[in-house]
């Protein structure tokens, strides 16, 4: 991924309101880039449209180009109206900072960012939140009421109580309507098969699904030296450990979990985009965007 310095998380911080946050980083994200990234699939025509370079040729009407000399797109029913389901994890894990942004925090700065841009392209967006089980539910709809609504509620965002993205995703499955472009934001810390009974769910009524794990750098990482003392967030229990002797340890089982939930989306035909909250906005959101 190449990383712009723009929209570092330290810089973004200094802009207080969300919807100021997501335009800047929606705006940075697609500086230069044509495509439209919730459009592609149906088979009924719906109108045409002028073409830009880097747009994709296989829709060029070319009996068009030949009677008038001009090039043109034909769109088709579900390019001009999509559905996006976002999915928030708001379990007390991920409440865990490292830097400016909790992974909530940035999940949500995210999250509004693909708002905005739904709002832009006259997109339906719906918004699920939970941890433990589904919360809370906004239907899709579009519009700027459905925007405001959306930010708001992005706004109001805590993380508590425990993780289980099994029935989380199950739960929000039912929800989701024809072939829609999912978003699910969480930090997976749970087992990777569980996780995968959910996903599959989920991929059954979608069109792409992209897992957006959140990470900060001492999860990714770890410490390098030092004593600890290290509590769940969720359970509260509590360990004592030395950074030299648990490091590799961790790191191990990190690297295993990774390879495991890897297997699990592959096989599925989930992307799996890990992202770390010292990133900055504007790159890590345009590698989550659909690749069409």
């Amino acid at each position: 991924m190449q990383l712009k310095t723009s929209l570092t998380p330290e810089y973004l911080a200094r802009i207080l309101d969300l919807k100021l946050r997501a335009r800047a980083v929606l705006e940075g994200a697609l500086a230069g880039w044509h495509p439209s990234p919730f459009h592609g699939y149906s088979s009924e025509f719906s109108q045409y449209k002028g073409y830009v370079p880097g747009d994709d040729i296989k829709h060029l009407d070319w009996k068009v180009y030949g009677r008038r000399d001009q090039l043109v797109l034909r769109q088709y029913r579900d390019e001009t109206n999509a559905s996006v389901h976002l999915v928030i994890d708001t379990s007390a894990s991920m409440g865990y900072r490292s830097g400016a942004f909790s992974k909530l925090e940035y999940a949500c700065v995210l999250a509004a960012s693909l708002t905005l841009l739904a709002e832009r392209q006259r997109d339906a967006v719906s918004l699920a939140q939970g941890g433990l089980d589904m919360q809370a539910f906004l239907p899709p709809e579009s519009g700027p009421l459905r925007t405001r609504e959306l930010l708001s509620r992005l706004e109001s965002l805590s993380p508590e109580g425990l993780t289980d993205l099994e029935t989380l995703f199950a739960e929000v499955a039912p929800r989701i309507t024809g072939q829609s472009f999912v978003f699910l934001f969480t930090d997976l810390w749970q087992d990777p098969a569980a996780i995968s009974a959910g996903l599959q769910r989920i991929r059954r009524k979608s069109r792409t699904v992209a897992l957006v794990q959140m990470r900060t750098r001492d999860e990714v990482d770890f410490f390098d030296e030092g004593s600890y003392r290290l509590r769940d967030l969720e359970s509260g229990e509590e360990l004592e450990v030395s950074a030299s002797q648990a490091r590799s340890a961790y790191l191990m089982a990190v690297k295993e979990h990774a390879e495991a939930m890897a297997k699990e989306c592959s096989g599925l035909g989930v992307r799996l985009i890990p992202v770390r909250t010292d990133w900055p906005f504007d790159a890590v959101l345009r590698s989550i965007l659909p690749r069409i």
